[in-house]
């Protein structure tokens, strides 16, 4: 994971990438900004891990899976650019009305008018994004099975998060409550292998709007030693890589 980190920070500071149109450098910006995004919660998984903090780095995991999917979706119909924006007016909107209808209100009366012109508005037909569905019709569909799977000990509260906090002893009835629980062998390998590949897969989509790259080689060798590293430990019941 060092060395990945390593090898894309690299890839990141190579030469800006040429675009032809503003459309195009939209597009570009956007699935950018989604790997400088992935990359930042990578390291961050990193962090964690270093310091033998399990379940944070499953939960951080999350987030990089997330935003290798929406670049996996923008690869495969760059209109996708549109609805991210009608996801995004739609969620701003439902904020900006539980501002409004909150008894705190803060605001001036100036920007209480500001938010009231902006709710007002309506969505206009903006529609949210239903995450399962950004994967359809893929070669990756794994990704949402396993982005769900980790939902489950999403950092909200959760009867599946909390049952690894509480373990009940069946012999006396007493309870033991458990700070930063450990993995078991499955789940610590499946979020170690998903994020690998969903880390590789945004890395590979975003060299393809590059002319050139001197990484390439070097994210080859490092995809062999992550298949290598996945078939050699792979449990039972994990995915394949």
């Amino acid at each position: 994971m060092r060395d990945y980190v390593n090898a894309a920070r690299r890839f990141t500071a190579e030469d800006p990438v040429d675009v032809s149109s503003e459309d195009e450098r939209e597009l570009v910006a956007i699935k950018a900004a989604l790997y400088a995004r992935a990359l930042t919660l990578f390291e961050g998984t990193l962090l964690l891990l270093e310091n033998d903090r399990q379940l944070d780095f499953r939960i951080q995991s999350r987030g990089v899976i997330e935003a290798a999917m929406y670049l996996i979706a923008l690869d495969r119909n760059p209109a996708f650019v549109t609805r991210m924006k009608d996801d995004d007016i739609k969620s701003r909107q439902a904020r900006a009305a539980l501002h409004l209808g909150a008894k705190t209100f803060n605001g001036t009366a100036d920007v209480r008018q500001q938010v009231a012109e902006f709710v007002a508005q309506g969505l206009q037909g903006a529609k949210a994004i239903q995450i399962g569905t950004l994967l359809e019709g893929s070669d990756f569909d794994r990704l949402y099975r396993s982005y769900r799977d980790i939902s489950g000990d999403a950092a909200h509260v959760s009867l599946t998060a909390l049952n690894r906090h509480y373990v009940k002893n069946p012999t006396n009835g007493l309870a033991m409550l458990i700070i930063n629980p450990e993995l078991d062998e499955i789940d610590f390998h499946v979020t170690v292998t998903e994020l690998g590949i969903s880390m590789t897969i945004a890395t590979l989509l975003m060299m393809k709007i590059k002319e050139k790259t001197d990484i390439w080689d070097e994210f080859q060798a490092l995809l062999q030693r992550y298949r290598a590293l996945a078939r050699d430990a792979r449990p039972n019941d994990a995915p394949s890589p």
